[in-house]
């Protein structure tokens, strides 16, 4: 069984006795490198589809796919502990080295053959035969045409029956045959299949028409009845078709077309009264027509062009006969790669290859026009561009958002220069990046605006389809990136939610670890009930979810648990200055609290030392790193302004990020301290925090957050300081500060930016989910 998931991950699952295991000769993960998108897509001639995938592991597994590995399981016991995470261990690992080796063999890109593309390029004729009987020029193109027709008489995207991709690909696929005569039954049941289905596109979705199919599917009609296929011409569904067509011509810009790249160079085929000479002027350097092997033949039929025949003799070795819409595909097959890796929640494996993947990028990066799909394009696009631009920027690259001017036509912005629909996945990609913004970037804050009522409005009025995508939720892809901006958006949870959005699960057993620890310290006295135990473990598992980051979760768990301890008892009525300051001296050893006799003091002072002295015991076993003197500083000078005024918690954010950074085993010298950018940074995320805490508190709904007119000033400069801080974590490309703690930074402020902006219903949605819900 045969699986294409949305991530563009191919997954193939045999059938076997035990479905918990998961053995490397069971599973295949394929990266698939379709159009750019969210999903698989579908094309002219082309189309892929999405399929779930589910995962049955034990529950020791289940941190690699998202779920708790620090809580301990109740998992039955006929399944061995140490087998099970030995078999998971080797699974990952191979499963991993699997992916590297088809990351660093990407090359050109992989897409999947276009049965329509094969079609034309097939068409080509043999002209230095010297006048023996007539052949094709690239018989093995005929070859793959004949050897993969579908048992219905159709070619095309097996998986999933779109009657325009169907229809397009049969009738270039019967041409063709025809063309060269040969395969009389396999032609006969291909115009079986198009008679009985022709009247189905009176029915088919507007939006998964493929594209250009009102100037391709009328030529290719065209070529059939001169070459007397006995198929319908005249049906009132065609009529239209035909009519749409003609109303399409009039509106062409013909000098246009002929003068800048635009989107029909890649529906060439389907033209008429074309100047080709001046056409060629519009080739890209590897000697193709905007990628198009089905444009690219047209070209060539018509001109001899020697540089169009070199691309399509490099396609046709390169795919072995069976050609793809676009070729090559290497831009978009690396900027999709990253992206699925990264919302799987598994990007962390693959850091080496995603630094070639990144290098390849930015060395065709074009800062004046964008890119393409390809590399070296004197045609690019507002999808790919838009993502290689946040992608980049995430990682430390320097790229300027301005470009995102080339897209824009008024207060409006489009994919492709051209264009008469909008595509929404290429609108939904266009509002991930404007996310990213920093500080004064228009662009991206009026890309923002546009695109967040533009998916709005799809949304409410159904039209969430798209003609390069068929995927089982782009609805919901987009509702979630609208109720969850970037900023809220915690890795885990949206690694969850994008895995959720083809996929099942069932439940796993939570364990009593933390609850132990929750217990034996008395947290119940200060009145930390255990939901807000398990919201502190989520908010660290769900933003720091390495399996190696055990220590890490924990300590940020921990950390927030016990600050909210020290705070509850310093917010006492009767806490005085010097009880809060006999705090601080005992826990510097100054003082002994055994002769005060206060008992809840006590308790407190105790749980502190236990756990600074446990994770710093911890931290040095693991990794040989004394990080004691140092947590002790950390969580002294928080005491220190903690002291000062009991309901002033601004440090607490800082404090969190010291913690975690510590436990990594990153040791933080004195200098950084004094360091402008680190300062900034700790004074910046400190304010956020206080403010969305207060926020919190001030019960801001999310719709009024969103609001573009009724935001609070609170919210306003909120979100100008995330904007602030986004720039001082991925801007400053020439840093002294360590970027690990930058990134952590970052990630406490979202956590903070989380709980303020996401309903308590909705956090107990995404607990289930990440935690305890398995993949």
């Amino acid at each position: 069984m045969q699986v294409i998931s949305s991530y563009g991950v191919c997954c193939t699952i045999h059938q076997f006795n035990n479905p918990t295991l998961l053995s490397t000769q069971q599973a295949e993960f394929i990266i698939k490198h379709g159009r750019p998108r969210n999903w698989l897509f579908q094309t002219k001639g082309s189309s892929l589809v999405h399929r779930p995938v589910r995962f049955n592991c034990p529950p020791n597994a289940a941190s690699y796919f998202g779920n708790v590995d620090e809580l301990q399981s109740d998992y039955p016991d006929n399944y061995e502990a140490e087998d099970i995470q030995v078999t998971t261990s080797i699974t990952i690992k191979n499963l991993t080295e699997e992916i590297k080796h088809m990351l660093s063999s990407m090359g050109d890109g992989r897409s999947s053959v276009s049965p329509y593309d094969t079609a034309w390029v097939s068409f080509i004729r043999d002209d230095t035969n010297n006048g023996s009987s007539e052949r094709p020029l690239f018989p093995s193109c005929l070859k793959w045409i004949v050897d993969n027709q579908l048992p219905d008489g159709s070619w095309g995207e097996e998986l999933v029956f779109c009657i325009y991709d169907r229809l397009l690909n049969t009738l270039a696929c019967l041409v063709a045959l025809t063309l060269w005569n040969t395969s009389l039954p396999k032609r006969n049941k291909g115009v079986m299949f198009i008679k009985e289905n022709l009247s189905k596109l009176e029915t088919g979705e507007v939006e998964n028409m493929t594209c250009g199919f009102e100037f391709v599917f009328p030529a290719l009609l065209e070529k059939a009845q001169k070459l007397d296929i006995d198929i319908p011409y005249d049906v009132p569904v065609l009529k239209e078709i035909y009519a749409r067509r003609e109303a399409k011509f009039t509106r062409i810009p013909k000098d246009i077309i002929h003068t800048i790249p635009t989107t029909v160079l890649f529906s060439l085929e389907g033209l008429r009264d074309l100047d080709w000479q001046r056409l060629l002027k519009l080739q890209m350097q590897d000697g193709s027509f905007l990628t198009s092997p089905a444009s690219t033949a047209i070209a060539f039929m018509e001109t001899n062009d020697e540089k169009c025949l070199g691309f399509l003799q490099n396609v046709v070795e390169k795919c072995n006969g069976g050609v793809p819409h676009s070729y090559p595909v290497d831009m978009q097959a690396r900027l999709w790669a990253i992206d699925r890796l990264q919302r799987l929640g598994i990007s962390y494996y693959f850091a080496k290859e995603f630094k070639e993947l990144f290098d390849h990028v930015i060395r065709y990066w074009n800062e004046e026009i964008g890119i393409f799909g390809g590399r070296n394009s004197n045609f690019c696009d507002i999808d790919d561009t838009c993502m290689a631009i946040r992608l980049l920027r995430l990682h430390g690259f320097d790229v300027s958002p301005d470009v995102l001017n080339k897209f824009k036509d008024g207060d409006q912005f489009f994919c492709l220069r051209g264009e008469l629909n909008k595509s929404p996945t290429a609108m939904y990609n266009l509002y991930r990046c404007s996310q990213a913004l920093f500080p004064g970037e228009k662009i991206l804050e009026e890309a923002k605006d546009f695109t967040y009522n533009f998916l709005q409005q799809c949304l409410a009025n159904h039209h969430s389809l798209d003609k390069w995508v068929i995927a089982k939720d782009i609805p919901g892809e987009m509702q979630c990136a609208l109720e969850f901006p970037w900023y809220a958006s915690l890795p885990r949870v949206e690694s969850r939610l994008y895995i959720e959005q083809y996929g099942g699960a069932d439940d796993i057993w939570i364990g009593k670890t933390l609850y132990r620890w929750y217990e034996k310290c008395n947290f119940q006295h200060f009145g930390i009930s255990k939901k807000y135990l398990l919201v502190s473990y989520f908010l660290a598992a769900a933003s720091t979810y390495e399996v190696e980051k055990s220590r890490e979760r924990l300590a940020w768990a921990k950390s927030r648990i016990i600050c909210k301890m020290i705070t509850s008892y310093f917010n006492e009525e009767a806490t005085t200055w010097t009880t809060r300051n006999s705090l601080l001296m005992e826990l510097k050893g100054f003082h002994d609290m055994s002769k005060n006799g206060n008992k809840t003091k006590e308790m407190v002072l105790n749980n502190l030392r236990r756990f600074l002295h446990q994770l710093s015991k911890a931290t040095y076993e693991d990794l040989g790193k004394e990080i004691h003197h140092q947590l002790h500083n950390a969580w002294e000078t928080w005491l220190i302004s903690l002291r000062e005024e009991k309901n002033a918690c601004q440090e607490d954010a800082e404090l969190l990020v010291q913690t975690i950074y510590l436990s990594a085993g990153h040791m933080k010298h004195d200098e950084i301290l004094f360091d402008a950018e680190y300062n900034n940074l700790s004074i910046l995320t400190n304010k956020i925090c206080r403010m969305l805490n207060e926020l919190q508190n001030d019960q801001i709904s999310a719709d009024q957050w969103c609001s573009r007119t009724t935001g609070s000033s609170k919210t306003t400069d909120i979100e100008l300081d995330m904007q602030a801080l986004v720039k001082l974590v991925f801007g400053n490309y020439s840093s002294n500060i360590n970027q690990d703690i930058k990134q952590t930074f970052f990630a406490v402020a979202k956590t903070f930016y989380y709980t303020a902006h996401i309903t308590e219903e909705i956090i107990d949605i995404h607990i289930s989910k990440v935690l305890f819900q398995q993949v």
